[in-house]
């Protein structure tokens, strides 16, 4: 059983996803004054999904697959320019969320940062669990919360940060939980990211669209672009990247059949790394 006290941090921060009070730690579970109750785990995760108990977001293999992949330090370059750049604009002490935090790899790297402790959010329930047996979170540094980005069990301005990396954009939300002047970090793939799997996978293969940098609310501060390129050295490997991707969904057979006879593939990266202010 984790020492739940080490998130007392973050319990003055959430709500109720029923009523949306706010909610207090009585023991194992945190309720709020009208008497909605949710349990805490043992590893200290905690479940405000309104849709708890049915099945959401990435499965255990996905997890699994972005796991190892992520592992192999093959996008690191985009984990170091996050990291530095939250390092950079937020004050020692700052609370962010990881909205859509996935199995932790971004949360966990941030959380290594001077005082900085982070909301880990995912709608998946396994994606929740693989984060909180990192060492950050074990360490009370990171709290796994299971919910989705377009309704966050969190109070008005109680933040001073947002990561949103591959994840859906919920700029409202983000707006209503950030403290005025608080920061949005967005990592997106750029144009032609992942560009040599497309070829392998589809017979005309299609560059990523790029949307506008403005977004309402906030004022641009600037994009980093980040580029890298690395090798895939057994079909494993390159199955992992594969299975972590949408393409899964959406590849027909016959380009599923052209990358499982390969041995091999080198592959470009290229993430857009965009930070905002909240005005």
């Amino acid at each position: 059983m984790r020492d739940l006290s080490l998130f007392d941090w973050v319990y003055p921060v959430l709500t109720c996803p029923v009523c949306g009070a706010g909610l207090s730690r009585f023991g194992g579970t945190v309720r709020c004054p009208a008497g909605h109750s949710f349990d805490l785990s043992a590893k200290g995760t905690l479940n405000l999904s309104p849709a708890a108990g049915k099945k959401h977001g990435d499965d255990a293999e996905m997890i699994a697959s972005r796991r190892r992949f992520l592992s192999l330090g093959h996008y690191a370059p985009l984990c170091e320019a996050l990291s530095n750049e939250v390092g950079r604009r937020l004050p020692a002490g700052g609370v962010l969320l990881d909205a859509g935090c996935g199995e932790g790899y971004y949360t966990a790297a941030v959380a290594k940062l001077p005082s900085v402790r982070l909301v880990a959010l995912d709608l998946s329930p396994e994606a929740v669990r693989a984060c909180a047996g990192r060492e950050e979170a074990r360490e009370g540094r990171i709290f796994p919360l299971v919910a989705g980005v377009y309704r966050l069990p969190l109070s008005d301005g109680s933040l001073d940060g947002v990561i949103s990396a591959f994840s859906p954009y919920a700029g409202e939300e983000f707006l209503r939980v950030l403290r005025p002047g608080g920061y949005l970090f967005r990592a997106i793939p750029d144009r032609r990211h992942l560009y040599a799997l497309k070829e392998v996978l589809y017979d005309q293969p299609y560059e990523n669209e790029v949307a506008p940098f403005d977004a309402d609310g906030f004022e641009f501060c600037g994009a980093e672009e980040i580029r890298t390129t690395f090798a895939l050295k057994t079909p494993s490997e390159i199955a992992d990247l594969f299975h972590m991707t949408p393409y899964g969904y959406r590849t027909p057979p016959a380009g599923k059949a052209r990358l499982a006879a390969l041995s091999e593939l080198t592959i470009g990266a290229e993430f857009l790394l965009l930070t905002y202010r909240k005005i």
